[in-house]
């Protein structure tokens, strides 16, 4: 091995585990508090330096665990390594000595189960991450102890608790039927069980809590405005991934095509990516309209799930693709959710160079010509041709995600309205602008140096966007258009 993936892979989950010793005694809490950024550390390293497709074997782990990284998993490894390190810098600025360790542990514990679930390759070791996950993530919703908090952290909690029981049934179904605890067993298996219908619906009802589907998303409004900043750019940026990995992992992709399933996953990824933008242009605070963005871009994300779904032979390609809309999204998000815990600086022009800052991500979720979000979308546009499908909802695909572009930025430019509202000027701790400043860098150019996939030359993007540079600016422009129009009858009033 030319990396030594083993002792890395154990680090990137037992780190965070082990830390949570540092709480048992209060003089430890700001020694917890600076190590936050580096409890990421083993498993951003394992993302960038591991071979691929490797494996470790843990006989002794419940009934035998196997961890590793494939091309998929590596997405989102960088993915959440990344987000977690730089939200662990954050928080170092934005915590208060108030609750500090509580807050240091659920983050450890969540980040733990956040990593496990994504090197996780058999059954038993994802179910117990992605479990720990999600309750560990509970502390993080109601650190403030408000109210609003609280209420949001029951709402949580009970989605999460009949979220998890569907895809432990679904899981243990398929897992029987397979005869094998592994989860590169499970797709086939699904493909020929007599009640495929039942064990999918269970999968994606389960993962779809997780991943905002819609009639399953409403925890998601309710949690980000109340968890700290920090905690709501990893909740919105890496934990609702997590939903889209277990779709990946466990669905029949590549096995048979089901169109009917297809065009039912289109559907709702539309009524998601529509819905969620019209819910959210009606929302006053900044993070609440951010955590109908994450619907509404998750609902663009479905619709790949359920064109790969519809047709089998377009699974693989389209899975480069989520993983690459996944990198995107996820940098992009954690950067806005971040700008929300900033203050601007005093002088005019430092407030134009932040806002200039606070936008470019946005800008780039829309799809702005040379930035990730239009790669991602070039690259969904090209494989989602409608002559590429053969179910009902494939001729509508097209449209769909141009009007999720112009959604998109109304979103944005919402976003941007209700923040510079509650906007306020001050001097911002050095590890605010720290966390800030690299989750911006990290939205606007990291994205870039991260590997690509083989198959998609990062050249030819370049060239696709000079050729293609209208079809990714028109629904900038008509949104800007309909918010000028919007914001002018306001003013009439």
């Amino acid at each position: 091995m030319i990396f030594a993936s083993a002792p890395f892979v154990l680090l990137s989950v037992m780190l965070p585990l082990v830390s949570v010793l540092l709480a048992l005694r209060a003089d430890w809490q700001q020694i917890y508090r600076y190590c936050l950024p580096v409890l990421p550390l083993p498993a951003l390293l394992m993302g960038l330096l591991a071979e691929p497709d490797w494996w470790l074997e843990l006989p002794g782990l419940m009934i035998g665990g196997l961890w590793g990284v494939d091309d998929l998993r590596r997405a989102f490894l960088l993915l959440t390594a990344t987000l977690w390190l730089i939200g662990g810098v954050f928080a170092i600025g934005y915590l208060k000595d108030h609750k500090l360790r509580r807050f240091c542990v659920f983050w450890a514990l969540t980040l733990a189960g956040n990593l496990g679930l994504v090197i996780a390759l058999d059954v038993a070791s994802f179910y117990s991450f992605f479990a720990l996950m999600t309750f560990a993530g509970y502390g993080l919703v109601v650190h403030e102890g408000t109210d609003e908090a609280n209420r949001a952290g029951r709402v949580y909690l009970a989605m999460a608790v009949v979220g998890e029981m569907a895809i432990l049934s679904g899981l243990l179904m398929a897992a029987q039927l397979a005869g094998s605890g592994l989860l590169a067993d499970l797709p086939a298996a699904i493909a020929d069980a007599d009640r495929r219908w039942l064990i999918m619906l269970l999968l994606l009802a389960g993962f779809g809590v997780k991943a905002g589907l819609p009639l399953l998303h409403f925890w998601l409004p309710l949690a980000h405005p109340v968890a700290p900043t920090p905690a709501s750019a990893v909740l919105s940026g890496a934990m609702i991934k997590a939903g889209l990995l277990g779709w990946l992992v466990t669905l029949p992709f590549g096995e048979v095509s089901l169109p009917d399933w297809g065009n039912g996953l289109v559907l709702l990824g539309a009524v998601g990516s529509l819905g969620g933008a019209a819910l959210g242009l009606c929302q006053q605070r900044p993070k609440a309209v951010l955590a109908y963005s994450s619907i509404s871009q998750m609902g663009l994300i479905t619709l790949m799930v359920g064109a790969a779904l519809a047709n089998a032979e377009a699974a693989a390609p389209l899975f480069a693709v989520m993983a690459l809309y996944v990198l995107h999204h996820g940098l992009a998000k954690g950067s806005l959710f971040l700008s929300t815990g900033m203050a601007l600086p005093a002088s005019r022009g430092g407030q134009w160079l932040m806002w200039l800052l606070i936008a470019l991500p946005g800008l780039s979720l829309a799809g702005l010509p040379f930035t990730s979000g239009a790669a991602s979308k070039l690259a969904m546009k090209e494989l989602l041709k409608p002559d590429r499908f053969d179910f009902a909802m494939a001729a509508y695909l097209s449209v769909l995600m141009s009007a999720g572009a112009v959604a998109t930025m109304l979103l944005v430019w919402r976003f941007l309205w209700v923040q510079r509202a509650g906007a306020s000027t001050g001097s911002n701790p050095s590890f605010l602008w720290l966390g800030w400043g690299l989750a911006t860098a990290a939205s606007v150019v990291l994205f870039w140096l991260l590997p690509w996939h083989a198959d998609v030359p990062q050249k030819a993007w370049l060239s696709a966007m000079v050729q293609d540079a209208w079809s990714l600016f028109w629904p900038i422009l008509v949104a800007t258009l309909l918010a000028a129009v919007a914001l002018r009858l306001v003013k009439q009033r």
